[in-house]
This record gives C-alpha cells, sequence and structure tokens, in this order.
C-alpha cells in the first residue's frame, strides 16, 4: 500500500526521487492557499437591534432597506385559520437591512466609492406611521402583543438564528434562510439563498435570490427555476399557503403556511456558467466575485435579448 514516504511499487527509485524533486518544485512556485481562499466557514446573519427606524437612509449603520416583506395568506385552506391568527401573524413584517459605507479612496476614474459593510434581518411594526423592528424582550412604547402576539413573534425570532452567511466581499453578501414553500400539493422544506450587492459607483443594494435544496448527496444544490433580480427596498407583499392537513385540534403546525414563491422580481433563466458558479455550499471571496461577474453576464443577455424582441417588427 502506497503512503507518505513510501515508494509505490512499480516505480523505480530514480523515477520516484525526481517525482519527489518535481513536486517540491511546483510547491516552491505555487504558494498554498490561504484559509480564506479555500473555505468559508457559514455564520450567523446579524440580527438587527430593536427599535431600529426601518427606513433611515441618511444614518451611518443601517441606512439601506433591501427587503421588506409582510405576510398574507392567500390561497389553500385559508377559512381553517382563525381570525386572530390571520391579524397577528400579518402585523409583523420581515425586514432585510444593509450598511453601506464610503469605501477606502483610491485612484481611477472606475474606483468604487461605496462598500457593504454589513447585513442584517429582523421583524418590525408600525410604529407611529414608521416600521420599527421589535423582539419579544425589547418593544416600543405604545406597542402592545397580547399573549398570541407574543408566542408568534418569539417563533419568529428564534428563526432568525437559522438564516446564515455563506459569503461575503466588499461588495456582496450571501446568505441561506431555510424557507417552507409551496410546491405541488406540499409544503417543501427548501432554503432560499440571497445575494445581496452594492453597486459600488451609486450605493444603491439589489438581492438576487433563488431555491436550493438538499440532493442526494446531502449538498445544497439550486433548483432548476429561475432566479429573481429584486431591486432594493422592495415592499413584498408575500402570499402564504394554508394545508389544513397540519392542523392539530384546531391549531395550525409550523407546516400548516408555507411561502408561495420567491420574492417579486425580474426572472432570470440559469446560464451553464452560472449555475456553476452558484452550485457551493458556501463561497470564498474569490467565488463570490465570480458569482457577481456571472450574474453581470446573465443580465446583460438578458438586456440584449429583450432590446431585440421590442426592436422586431410586429407580424
Amino acid at each position: 500500500m502506497a503512503g507518505f514516504g513510501t515508494r509505490p511499487s512499480g516505480l523505480t527509485r530514480a523515477g520516484w526521487l525526481l517525482g519527489g524533486r518535481l513536486a517540491a518544485l511546483v510547491g516552491l512556485l505555487i504558494p498554498p492557499a490561504s484559509a480564506a481562499e479555500t473555505s468559508f466557514a457559514p455564520t450567523p446573519l446579524t440580527v438587527v437591534d430593536a427599535g431600529t427606524v426601518v427606513e433611515a437612509r441618511d444614518r451611518d449603520r443601517w441606512n439601506r432597506v433591501v427587503l421588506r416583506a409582510t405576510p398574507r395568506f392567500a390561497s389553500g385552506d385559508v377559512g381553517e385559520v382563525a381570525e386572530s391568527i390571520k391579524s397577528t401573524v400579518s402585523s409583523f413584517t420581515f425586514v432585510i437591512l444593509a450598511t453601506v459605507q464610503p469605501a477606502a479612496p483610491t485612484d481611477g476614474p472606475d474606483a468604487p466609492r461605496y462598500r457593504l459593510a454589513e447585513v442584517g434581518v429582523g421583524y418590525s411594526m408600525p410604529v407611529d406611521g414608521r416600521l420599527r423592528v421589535i423582539t419579544p424582550e425589547t418593544r416600543p412604547a405604545g406597542v402592545t402583543l397580547d399573549f398570541l402576539g407574543r408566542q408568534i413573534l418569539t417563533a419568529k425570532q428564534k428563526s432568525l438564528a437559522e438564516i446564515t452567511c455563506v459569503g461575503r466581499t466588499d461588495t456582496a453578501v450571501a446568505f441561506d434562510a431555510p424557507t417552507l414553500m409551496h410546491r405541488g400539493n406540499d409544503h417543501e422544506e427548501l432554503v432560499v439563498r440571497h445575494l445581496v450587492r452594492v453597486d459600488p459607483r451609486s450605493g444603491d443594494c439589489f438581492t438576487c435570490v433563488w431555491a436550493v435544496a438538499a440532493a442526494a448527496d446531502g449538498i445544497l444544490r439550486p433548483l432548476e427555476e429561475p432566479l429573481r433580480i429584486v431591486a432594493g427596498d422592495t415592499a413584498e407583499d408575500r402570499p402564504i399557503h394554508v394545508d389544513g392537513r397540519r392542523f392539530t385540534f384546531g391549531f395550525p403546525t409550523k407546516q400548516a403556511f408555507a411561502v408561495e414563491d420567491l420574492p417579486p422580481g425580474r426572472r432570470l433563466d440559469w446560464s451553464t456558467a452560472l449555475r456553476t458558479a452558484a452550485d457551493q455550499p458556501t463561497y470564498t471571496a474569490q467565488s463570490v466575485e465570480r458569482l457577481g461577474t456571472e450574474l453581470d453576464t446573465a443580465i446583460a443577455s438578458l438586456r440584449t435579448l429583450r432590446a431585440a424582441d421590442r426592436s422586431r417588427p410586429a407580424e
């Protein structure tokens, strides 16, 4: 059996020594990859502090709204859901916020002016006409929650701990949000992967989202469904499907409510190169940049196709 420091059978001593010397030379010419280049350890995504006003572009932190999503019971066995549950669930708005900061000064006409410092999530409620982030322990003055409201908010707050960052650079943050989604006639446990990006020239944010699922080998892989390009500060009316089979003694279980679709945005089909770039459990800085490059290429191709369709004469 061949092992470290052992000459494999069938290989002469001269050949073995020559191979070892060549390997050593290659090792000198190609430096070993750093840990940051070979892996990225998933970490919990930041949870926004309670009391934070959702829309406040003029402050230093959390100055961009990436997405606001308010659930709405839209399909399935909606009639089996008590009105109190409907109104309470729909009173909480899920938010994704970002902190955009000036980039370090560099020379050149294409030098970046802005960087994406962080992305965070939370649940909010309207307070005096403005959305504010709340937690079960900390609520702004004037916000009262009954027993049902506290139970629902506590469950939602716990779910934030399951959202993990899977890659980041100075211009992009990728994270996974486990999501129960309506597929066919069932509610399926999937993961919605988000890639939040900042335009380094304007400081505006937008997001690319797609659904991934665990394959037979247990690795998360993108589904065949198109991606979505979601504009910054999108207010999503998030439709929810209700499965009456998932009720116990008249009360909905965690599997009773499922999101119908990805956030609204421009659909983008997978190219081979884009799918290859996205098909990774986590992203190093280099792979985030590659993913962004392939996304830009696919978006540019989509714009070209749409422009060609608009210029084509009607038959």
